[in-house]
């Protein structure tokens, strides 16, 4: 299942074949790269109420992180809880009030010494988010 946040438009860039949505999930600023043809369909503009959907899978966990990165979402939060697979790990991490999840190998949960109580910084790129948008609203 994946991350599922809702957060406000608050600018439409439109390109000649991508858009930029910028949007503010609570207090923490979202960057989404959709298709421009996607952003016509959802009648995307600003002050939309979106869902943004994110895999478990697509979420890089950094530990005591600075510095300069390409990818443009970035969260910080606690970790809450831990469950160990055979192979990955699926990590919760609460931020703002809501809890996403991660998985990651259990050789990085090792090397990193990822435990819970530990702050983390969550990182998307802007591409893999998912936008989602109620029917409701969409019918403009």
């Amino acid at each position: 299942m994946a991350n599922r946040l809702c957060g406000k438009i608050v600018n439409v860039i439109q390109g000649q074949i991508h858009s930029h949505v910028q949007i503010l999930w609570k207090e923490i600023p979202l960057s989404v790269i959709i298709t421009k043809a996607s952003c016509e369909d959802m009648h995307l503009s600003a002050g939309d109420t979106i869902h943004v959907l994110v895999k478990g899978t697509d979420i890089m966990l950094a530990k005591s992180f600075s510095g300069m990165l390409s990818a443009r979402n970035r969260v910080r939060g606690i970790v809450k809880q831990i469950i160990q697979g055979d192979v990955l790990s699926k990590v919760f991490v609460e931020s703002q009030g809501d809890m996403l999840h991660a998985f990651i190998t259990n050789t990085s949960l090792r090397e990193m010494n990822i435990c819970e109580g530990d702050e983390v910084t969550a990182i998307v790129k802007s591409t893999e988010l998912i936008l989602s948008k109620e029917a409701s609203h969409a019918a403009n």
